[in-house]
């Protein structure tokens, strides 16, 4: 469950993510699978590429973001899926933050499930979103990282050595953070 404040109001809302491998042979119609299960159920499923990924803070500080975007109107996209794919991203262009997406072939995904009710049981959807799409689930790993990861990461999010080395390198994902945090800025 995830929690935060607003000025207004403090809301509940339900996020569930299902992390693991896939093999997609049709991006389109993957996603169209994902969106199919989200209509039946009235909620959001946004799927995401593991490897850019900083742990499940960075999923849920997107999710968090995008959601408190759309409550005060400050939403760059009329989709929940895709306000949450930029937050996640840390960027404005729907272009750029499409390359944090799934692709063709063996993915390591990261699918968030998001109901704004507050009502839904989101366990029984991501097992739904398991055996339809046949993703063998894994944990996400907070920060341990391989090398191949933390190069993928730094190079999308455009961290910079001088920033590790002030910073540390077990402290990426909060250089990550930062990135998503700053999107509310660059608004």
């Amino acid at each position: 469950m995830i929690e935060f404040d607003s000025q207004k109001q403090e809301k509940r809302l339900n996020c569930k993510i299902v992390a693991g491998k896939v093999g997609i042979s049709n991006v389109d119609g993957f996603l169209s699978l994902l969106k199919s299960i989200a209509l039946k159920h009235g909620v959001t499923i946004q799927a995401m590429d593991a490897e850019l990924i900083a742990g499940e803070a960075h999923i849920k500080s997107a999710v968090k973001k995008a959601l408190r975007a759309v409550e005060r109107k400050r939403n760059i996209t009329s989709d929940l899926g895709l306000e949450i794919l930029l937050y996640a991203a840390g960027k404005r262009q729907i272009e750029r933050a499409l390359a944090m997406g799934v692709s063709e072939g063996e993915n390591k995904v990261a699918l968030v499930i998001v109901d704004a009710t507050g009502e839904k049981d989101l366990e029984g959807v991501a097992e739904e979103v398991k055996r339809k799409t046949g993703i063998e689930e894994e944990p996400i790993q907070e920060l341990e990282y391989n090398k191949t990861k933390k190069e993928k990461i730094k190079k999308f999010f455009t961290i910079t050595e001088v920033e590790i080395k002030a910073v540390g390198e077990k402290k990426l994902g909060m250089l990550v953070l930062e990135r998503v945090a700053m999107l509310d800025v660059l608004k």
